[in-house]
């Protein structure tokens, strides 16, 4: 690619650019932007169905090309950079390529398709389980090197490297719930790890599958004290820069153990928290990825880049919803809770807000307990649009002339504040609830909401970094977790969510799952919104970048760019 490119240009700036000043260097004018997602949210009647696009991208057959620069406009910026500290996508979106995991989920050329969860090896090449899943045992693959630059300068991963890394995520963090289950670790030669569990779990691979669960190094820790201000690994790129909410740099590691990946050279992530802006980078060639959350919005690049390829996603599970201070009034009392739930017109939301092209929204994704996606006459009486009887069972619980809440959120793309809105407006009219809403930057949302320093409402989210089973129910609702940000206190829940991680039979998970589900739609204990189903769109010139069913490119499913090349 030659050096003066509008892409190479781009990259090399130190300095923020805002939305105005970058509108103004690539010759756009501020309507003209502001007109590309002035439709957010309205159906309009010459948008395609979403069949239109395919919900898969099989890998190119074409030989992989070497070398360029991936860019990409990003609505995170990584609040800390200490991976026991947040799982904040704002992180993930690439310590998923600075480091590595034990096992992992398929890449985009290795998938069979978008819901394709089997695990594979990564740093780990064989793992195998006792009789009773309390003691698993993994080998891990010889000959792989931290990056070389200090303090670890290309030395050998060992199991002893594994060992210290869960041992430290155990003892504080966001993970510590995940890695508290281990008992005791062995490492009878250099390269075998032996985890004891303290109860059986036959689910426990999968949690160390997750893209939060990369291992670090000791050195690094040691000597700064913590991890906020390097992050070096085992991963197929070095991070070369981090400027908060300027960007971020990757560079391609040259001593990867996969030999010959990755294929890009150098992967950029713009720190870009306007969406407007997001859309007229990728317009402009300088983002090679865009999420867009609307058929209309996929129809309005097409128009100027016709040559673009999406990818039509099919969620299976709505990752933001209406979390409640439920630990204390009005929100303990299970009334008040299917009250505001009945109050909400979720159809209307998918209709409008996602032009039809969205789900009515749910926590665990279904494909762990049924074979097509929940309709919201599917989802139980609560989740029905019952006005009348909202305000009949709010009033039962005390509250006949309603009562006064707040709300905050960030905005994670236009159609969210749509939805908050709407809300507002139906629980004023339906239940004369007053919700004041306060709109906050991303670091400062994610901050408040995972360490519970709030009361009344929130939109809140389960994070989306979570694709197994395990992760999905016990740790995102077991009482006693540090991920149960729902503040979820169900005696049931527990007990439900403890057996299943204890049954290995598929047929008996998928029972426990929905009877999980079920408890959990009937106390409203996470009060889910409609979600997008949206569209991830790449410029032409990319290969092997499709999103599975819950890993996203351009999030949490990051790793996959580590098979991903540029075709010029």
């Amino acid at each position: 690619m030659p050096a003066d490119t509008p892409r190479r240009i781009a990259v090399r700036k130190h300095k923020h650019v805002n939305r105005r000043d970058f509108l103004r260097r690539v010759g756009w004018g501020g309507v003209g932007a502001t007109a590309l997602v002035a439709g957010a949210g309205q159906a309009r009647a010459a948008a395609p169905a979403a069949a239109t696009y395919p919900d898969w991208i099989p890998a190119s057959p074409k030989p992989p090309k070497r070398g360029g620069v991936l860019t990409r406009a990003s609505a995170w910026d990584p609040p800390v950079i200490d991976p026991r500290l947040t799982q904040s996508v704002g992180l993930f979106q690439f310590a998923g390529l600075t480091s590595n995991r034990l096992v992992r989920h398929p890449f985009s050329d290795e998938a069979a398709g978008p819901s394709d969860l089997t695990l594979k090896g990564d740093l780990a090449e064989s793992w195998t389980a006792s009789p009773d899943h309390r003691v698993w045992t993994f080998k891990l693959r010889q000959g792989v090197r931290w990056q070389n630059v200090p303090p670890l300068n290309g030395r050998d991963l060992v199991a002893a490297d594994v060992k210290y890394c869960f041992e430290a995520y155990a003892r504080e963090g966001v993970q510590a719930f995940t890695f508290q289950e281990i008992e005791g670790m062995e490492t009878p030669d250099k390269y075998t790890l032996r985890v004891h569990l303290h109860t059986s779990n036959v689910l426990f691979p999968q949690n160390l599958a997750e893209p939060v669960a990369v291992i670090f190094a000791r050195e690094v820790l040691e000597e700064d004290g913590d991890l906020k201000k390097r992050m070096l690994g085992t991963g197929p790129y070095i991070l070369k820069e981090h400027t908060r909410k300027v960007r971020v740099v990757l560079q391609r590691n040259p001593d990867y153990f996969d030999k010959g990946r990755p294929y890009v050279d150098e992967y950029v992530i713009l720190s870009t928290p306007d969406a407007a802006t997001r859309l007229a980078a990728f317009r402009t060639g300088q983002s090679d990825i865009i999420w867009l959350a609307s058929p209309s919005e996929v129809e309005t690049v097409r128009k100027t880049n016709p040559a673009i390829v999406v990818q039509s996603y099919h969620n299976t599970l709505a990752p933001f919803g209406l979390a409640l201070a439920q630990d204390r009034p009005p929100f303990n009392d299970v009334r008040v809770r299917r009250a505001v739930s009945m109050a909400i017109d979720r159809q209307r939301q998918v209709d409008t807000v996602y032009e039809g092209h969205g789900i009515a929204g749910w926590g665990v994704p279904y494909i762990y307990y049924r074979d097509k996606a929940p309709t919201v006459k599917d989802l139980g009486p609560w989740w029905q649009y019952r006005p009348e009887e909202a305000k009949r069972l709010l009033a039962e619980a005390g509250h006949p002339r309603g009562f006064e809440t707040t709300l905050f959120y960030y905005e994670y793309f236009p159609q969210m504040t749509s939805q908050v809105q709407l809300v507002q407006q139906e629980l004023k009219k339906n239940l004369n609830i007053d919700v004041k809403i306060t709109k906050l930057d991303y670091t400062t949302y994610y901050g408040r909401y995972v360490e519970g320093k709030w009361d009344g409402m929130s939109w809140g989210f389960q994070s989306g970094h979570a694709v197994g089973l395990d992760e999905r129910t016990y740790h995102y609702m077991h009482s006693k977790s540090t991920k149960n940000f729902f503040r979820v206190n169900d005696p049931v829940i527990d007990e439900l969510t403890t057996k299943l991680r204890r049954t290995p039979d598929r047929a008996e998970q998928r029972a426990l799952t929905r009877k999980i589900v079920d408890r959990e739609f009937d106390q409203v204990l996470r009060m889910w919104m409609p979600y997008d189903n949206g569209f991830l769109v790449f410029q032409p010139h990319m290969r092997n970048v499709a999103a599975g069913a819950l890993r996203r490119t351009d999030g949490y499913g990051s790793p996959t760019i580590t098979r991903s090349w540029i075709d010029k």
